[in-house]
């Protein structure tokens, strides 16, 4: 009886070990995935088992700890990003933080040693072809692909130009501009319903855009350098001022059909014209000229110039430039116009009435910090506007009634020469570009070894604007557009 128990239980631990040994076996040379043999991408067959494996961990990026505020535990959540921005900007993985920061990409710090849970070579080149052809969930649905109220970017020192969905806050886009093989500087932004406008200002030319895909329309060429940009209230007449020459005084600024995408016009105007605005109703024209301090107001339906009248008593349109006005905003009502004048012994925004004779009235001047630059006005709404002080780096709240700074924003680690402003359609955040080319560059990116620029955002109160966040986008971003 005890032989047998014995056979019987020396038979199990054999068999027992056996299983086991096989099991080990089994885990020992079973072959890794090999990701250059998968043709078709499926979300939730390749990408999300590989995110649960090697990210979407207990501690780090599952839904429940959510470092940083990221989670990867779902394509939404995915695509969603984190308290500092965007993971993932489909069809560019040179831009997506997940990939790039396992790819060699030169990093300001390295992301935290993750053993040997560390993402692979080949699965951040698998990850690379999947956000390449779009990051599309298993419906093939590409993010944000039917976003529709978007800021728009333009990043002057890299050539491309970033699209932000507001009401997501991370970038969703990079879209590459210019063909030539040098800088062609993407400077200004214009849009309005189904199309957006930029210009590249070391080519000569301004290029129109779809609102809806965000693909080439058409390209018109610009003598000069083509700096800002305004559209008439229906779209169809595209207003376009010059950058300042080292060769010659500019003194015109060009008209564009915009279904043709062909010069129709040029007109004459003040020296170095810069800030460009037409007015809501579509019958004036504003432009800023830079270096003979005075604004130029146009016929919108005749291009003809109505009158040139000097933003100060004492400016001399003839002599050294004081003032030189650089940007201007009309108020929602057409009421009054707002000009930034950014010479160096100014520093002040001037507020003009409109009339008929004169067509602008001096009525008030409002002292701000170093070098006001970009203007805008919070739509529909004639009492608040706001300015960005580029040397200063602040913004500058200004209320029209009270005729007053209200307030004066300051952002230590975030500003570095603010230089656009947009505001959203409902007023509620105001958006603010930083160059941060200055030497001290104020803003230290989270991961990038580029300085590169940013945009912060700001939620209005009833008390204050309160800092939402800031996006890193891209080198020296500039003049901001909203399409909504």
């Amino acid at each position: 009886m005890f032989l047998k128990l014995s056979h019987t239980f020396i038979f199990s631990i054999f068999i027992t070990f056996a299983l086991f040994s096989c099991k080990k076996d089994d885990e020992i040379t079973s072959p890794p995935i090999d990701y250059s043999k998968i043709d078709t991408i499926q979300y939730s067959k390749h990408i999300q088992p590989l995110l649960n494996e090697k990210c979407a961990t207990s501690g780090c990026h599952n839904s429940a700890s959510k470092a940083a505020g990221l989670s990867l535990a779902s394509w939404n959540e995915v695509m969603g990003g984190s308290t500092f921005g965007e993971a993932i900007v489909a069809f560019k993985s040179s831009k997506s933080l997940l990939t790039t920061l396992f790819d060699g990409t030169p990093l300001r710090v390295s992301h935290r040693s993750l053993g040997e849970k560390k993402l692979t070579n080949a699965e951040v080149t698998f990850l690379k072809r999947w956000i390449d052809g779009g990051a599309k969930n298993d419906a093939k649905q590409i993010p944000f692909a039917h976003s529709m109220n978007k800021l728009y970017v333009p990043n002057q020192g890299e050539d491309n130009v970033a699209i932000i969905d507001i009401d997501s806050m991370v970038v969703i886009r990079y879209v590459d501009v210019g063909n030539s093989p040098g800088n062609d500087a993407p400077h200004f932004i214009v849009a309005k319903g189904e199309y957006w406008y930029v210009s590249l200002i070391n080519t000569g030319q301004v290029w129109k855009f779809s609102a809806h895909t965000d693909t080439l329309i058409g390209i018109v060429h610009i003598p000069g350098a083509p700096a800002l940009l305004s559209l008439s209230p229906d779209g169809g007449k595209l207003f376009v001022s010059q950058f300042m020459s080292a060769t010659q005084q500019i003194n015109k600024i060009y008209t564009v059909n915009t279904s043709s995408m062909l010069i129709t016009d040029t007109i004459t105007v003040g020296t170095m014209p810069h800030g460009i605005r037409v007015n809501n109703s579509g019958t004036r024209l504003y432009i800023a000229n830079m270096l003979s301090d005075n604004i130029s107001v146009v016929d919108v339906a005749t291009n003809e110039l109505i009158e040139n009248i000097s933003v100060a008593f004492d400016a001399n349109p003839f002599g050294q430039a004081i003032y030189q006005p650089m940007e201007i905003a009309v108020s929602p009502n057409d009421s009054f116009v707002v000009v930034t004048c950014s010479g160096s012994a100014k520093n002040e925004v001037r507020l003009f009435s409109v009339g008929n004779s004169p067509a602008l009235t001096l009525i008030d001047s409002f002292p701000v910090a170093e070098q006001p630059w970009h203007v805008q006005f919070i739509p529909n709404n004639n009492d608040y506007c706001y300015v960005t002080n580029r040397k200063g780096n602040t913004l500058s709240e200004i209320h029209l009634p009270m005729r007053m700074v209200m307030n004066e924003i300051t952002n230590e680690t975030k500003f570095d020469f603010p230089h656009g402003v947009a505001i959203s359609g409902d007023g509620k955040y105001v958006f603010v570009s930083n160059e941060n080319q200055s030497i001290l560059h104020n803003f230290i990116p989270r991961y990038n070894n580029d300085y590169v620029g940013n945009v912060c955002m700001y939620e209005r109160t009833a008390s204050a604007l309160q800092f939402v966040k800031a996006l890193e986008v891209g080198k020296f971003p500039t003049g901001l557009s909203i399409v909504e």
